[in-house]
């Protein structure tokens, strides 16, 4: 795990700016210990699913400098992995209003994505694009949006909707830097096939995310908390 505090100067001026002013902790104890823990427990796995883009993201923007991207495409992937490290910092932080994440064995080395073969960096920058960017923020915005909505407690409902004003930008991004490999600067570094394979895949991926999404929508404690969605607010 990761050290998740501002650390020392400079680097600490950093932390301070990428993840803004540290909101006060709220009185949690009008909810009960079962709602606190399970909230705890979803706050501390979301450090993970947030980090986990964050080594995503940063390969992809490795990949699509080697590939001389369009200068703005960089920037805005740049700005997507800080929007990833603000996130894994918030979640840290309400997963410390609850008792925090010590007691949880948090890995979060190699947490990125797989090797892939013998892909070449194109394909495998269109497959990070669009199976993580369009497709997994698209369906993430949904239920940032339902679990945001669920929220009543104003403190988690504040951040949720942080989290969600940012993945719904990412997911802009997505579609913006796809066009890049449809018919835009990097349309001629992959192949019809690779676009027809990668398409295909993004069609399943979206298919097992919302059934899987649909599967974990079952209520329950922590709903006020950020914690707990029905598969009714899924829509």
């Amino acid at each position: 795990m990761i050290e998740l505090g501002a650390g020392v100067a400079p680097l600490a001026r950093f932390a301070t700016e990428l993840r803004g002013a540290v909101r006060a902790a709220p009185d949690v104890t009008t909810f009960s210990m079962a709602e606190r823990e399970v909230a705890r427990q979803a706050w501390a796995a979301r450090i993970v699913d947030e980090y986990r883009s964050v080594a995503v993201f940063g390969e992809l923007l490795h990949l699509l400098a080697d590939l001389e991207a369009p200068f703005a495409a960089l920037c805005a992937v740049q700005q997507l992995i800080g929007d990833e490290l603000r996130h894994t910092g918030w979640c840290a932080d309400v997963a410390g209003w609850l008792g925090g994440h010590d007691d949880f064995e948090i890995d979060l080395a190699d947490i990125g994505l797989p090797e892939r073969g013998e892909l070449g960096k194109a394909r495998r920058a269109l497959e990070i694009v669009g199976r993580e960017l369009v497709v997994g923020e698209e369906e993430s915005v949904v239920v940032l949006a339902a679990y945001r909505d669920a929220a009543t407690e104003p403190a988690f409902r504040a951040v949720m909707a942080g989290l969600l004003r940012d993945e719904v930008r990412h997911a802009a991004v997505g579609r913006a830097l796809l066009g890049m490999f449809t018919d835009g600067a990097l349309a001629r570094s992959v192949s019809d096939e690779d676009r027809v394979e990668v398409t295909a895949t993004m069609v399943a991926d979206r298919a097992e995310l919302r059934a899987r999404y649909r599967a974990s929508a079952r209520g329950g404690p922590g709903r006020a908390l950020g914690a707990s969605i029905r598969v009714a607010d899924l829509g």
